[in-house]
């Protein structure tokens, strides 16, 4: 097959004209992006090649959480990376100056023909799914889909003709459509959805190890009066990696999915709240000042669980409750009313209750510097915000004490900030970390039964400069303490035992083995609830929602009825606030006339189960 001069022109110009439409949308996306605040992140460079390896080629996310359509959607994308040089081929053809002999190209479509098979399949199953089932999480029809799928099949169909030996009269029409196919492809790429497959593998590359990445707002209240305005002004900023986000979203709806706020019957959608609102504003403006965009009743809604973050197979940090409570607070003064007492609270005593002492800090040894662990308490358990969760304590204390561990409380523990720092009140959250930091000056060691507190204390302190201790969460010492011989143990509990994965604990501090090390040497019926582990289900407490008034959604509820549905006995956490939640929820639930779910921290299945003398906690590390 020869082409004349006048086709190598057309095929020029086509082609440099696509290219330049594709390079100009791509570029003024990018611009965007380069506006953001910050850096892309380039540490532990290996790490993020594996993983942008793991997640792109192999498409672990893809098909992880939804094994057909991942699958379908892997078949699609090993099938133009297998086109890659058949593409290339194709065009030089039209030059007169084919890149593959007769002989490799015959060779090489033994393996590309079954491959445009398996596209076939992968982009019908996609379209059946999209057009036909119509899942609520992928939102209304998209035009582009459809177009795009008809492309892409067509490629397939017109590669598949030529491949099949065609009359000499039709070959070189064959050979232009699929050259028109793929040049409309180019064009339509920058221009919909299906960007994702220029900006989503840098994302994954550039991702962030930590969860979440919140720029820290620090506060220096004797900066000059532009300083203050610049920091704020920054306030409704996307950084770098937010706004590659944006546009590298493939819209599947996973952390629509994911969100137990939405599946609570909530506002709050985050595909759209948290991504797709912000979109076209950037693009707009040309600018990445869109933070004020969020919606606010959403925003107050979310619960910082990174569920969403977590189901995200494009890398995405989803979560953006943080930057519009932060604006609401900070800068436009608007805070809800079940929040004011509690920010007064924490300016004027230093806790979220207002309380000037706690009856068991007075019973737990007082820190010295010649002890291993602080034991920090957080609010929940200081200041009896459950009081069935005390004993939850005094059976730590009584684990450590028959460890021969030795610890202290600190007698000036103010808040962590944890429900500052979420709800958005940065200049109180920075004054109760400094008052902190400073009592925590001598110590080495925290251990921490809140996994709210364990991430404050122990990651989001790191952000403002450096901490001199390392925190350790109740679950990971216990488990430590028995893998080390230290805890005797008597028997197993015999009622049925399932574990509820705190978020904080899973997703954030990425604890998910040490709870079930230590439920596994201490209850003989263990079981696993249909969301565990990093794909745990919120109770709704996090964010601040503990102490927010119950709205339109049921978000604390729906975690509950999973456990209810379960049949267990008992279940068990490793976290204050999910053992608040379970105790308030699951009762009203109980059947009339039925057992109701007993509600434990693992320290009291352990405390139960320990090989002692004493029921009780023996306070040996007293001074």
């Amino acid at each position: 097959m020869q082409f004349s001069v006048l086709e190598k022109i057309v095929i020029s110009v086509l082609s440099l004209a696509t290219l330049s439409s594709f390079g100009y949308e791509v570029w003024k996306r990018l611009s965007i992006v380069l506006k953001g605040l910050g850096g892309f992140p380039l540490d532990r460079f290996a790490e993020r090649l594996w993983r942008a390896f793991r997640e792109v080629l192999i498409h672990e996310r893809v098909i992880r959480d939804r094994l057909w359509p991942g699958l379908m959607h892997a078949f699609v994308f090993w099938g133009f990376i297998a086109f890659g040089i058949v593409t290339l081929d194709h065009f030089a053809i039209g030059f007169n100056r084919p890149l593959l002999s007769e002989v490799a190209r015959h060779s090489y479509s033994f393996m590309v023909i079954p491959v445009a098979l398996f596209v076939l399949i992968g982009i019908c199953s996609l379209s059946y799914r999209r057009f036909v089932i119509q899942p609520d999480a992928l939102g209304k029809h998209s035009p582009t889909s459809g177009l795009v799928a008809v492309f892409i099949a067509l490629l397939m169909l017109t590669y598949l003709y030529g491949e099949m030996s065609p009359p000499a009269v039709v070959v070189k029409m064959n050979w232009w459509l699929h050259s028109l196919l793929i040049l409309a492809f180019l064009i339509l790429i920058p221009r919909s959805k299906h960007l994702h497959l220029v900006f989503a593998p840098f994302n994954i590359f550039f991702r962030p190890f930590d969860t979440p990445v919140h720029q820290a707002v620090s506060i220096n209240l004797e900066a000059e009066e532009e300083e203050l305005d610049a920091m704020l002004a920054d306030l409704t900023r996307l950084t770098k990696n937010q706004a590659l986000d944006i546009f590298s979203c493939v819209e599947c709806g996973r952390c629509t999915d994911a969100c137990p706020v939405q599946r609570g019957g909530g506002v709050l959608n985050p595909k759209h709240h948290f991504i797709l609102d912000l979109r076209q504003p950037l693009l707009d403006s040309g600018d990445v000042n869109v933070l004020d965009q969020i919606n606010v009743e959403a925003g107050w809604e979310c619960t910082t669980c990174q569920a969403c973050t977590y189901a995200c197979p494009v890398g995405n940090q989803v979560e953006k409750s943080d930057e519009i409570r932060r604006l609401q607070v900070m800068v436009e003064g608007q805070v809800p009313q079940e929040y004011q007492k509690l920010f007064m609270n924490l300016q004027e005593t230093g806790n979220t209750e207002g309380a000037f002492s706690s009856s068991l800090a007075d019973r737990l040894p007082k820190f010295t510097p010649d002890k291993e662990y602080v034991l920090w308490l957080g609010c929940f358990a200081r200041y009896n915000m459950d009081p069935n969760y005390t004993k939850s304590v005094e059976n730590y204390a009584k684990i450590l004490d028959v460890a021969g561990v030795s610890y202290g409380v600190l007698e000036k523990e103010w808040c962590s900030g944890d429900p500052a720092n979420r709800l958005g009140e940065k200049m109180t959250y920075q004054l109760l970390m400094e008052h902190n930091l400073e009592q925590l000056s001598s110590a080495k060691k925290v251990t921490t039964m809140c996994p709210h507190c364990a991430v404050n204390i122990g990651k989001e302190y790191r952000k403002y400069g450096d901490v001199p201790y390392e925190v350790e969460h109740h679950t990971q010492v216990i488990s430590s303490l028995i893998e080390d011989g230290r805890l005797p143990l008597s028997g197993k509990t015999a009622e049925s035992v399932t574990y509820h994965d705190p978020c904080n604990l899973s997703r954030i501090l990425e604890e998910v083995d040490a709870p079930r090390k230590v439920i596994k040497a201490t209850a003989e019926n263990f079981f696993e609830l249909e969301e565990s582990g990093k794909k745990t289900l919120c109770c709704g407490a996090g964010g601040g929602l503990w102490w927010k008034k119950e709205g339109t959604g049921r978000t604390h509820l729906v975690r509950a009825e999973q456990i209810m549905k379960s049949g267990a006995e008992t279940v068990v956490t490793g976290c204050n606030f999910c053992y608040g939640m379970f105790n308030q929820g699951l009762g009203p639930m109980t059947p009339e006339g039925g057992d109701p779910v007993k509600v434990k921290d693992l320290a009291e299945l352990v405390a139960e189960n320990i090989d002692s003398p004493s029921n009780g906690a023996t306070h040996s590390n007293v001074p």
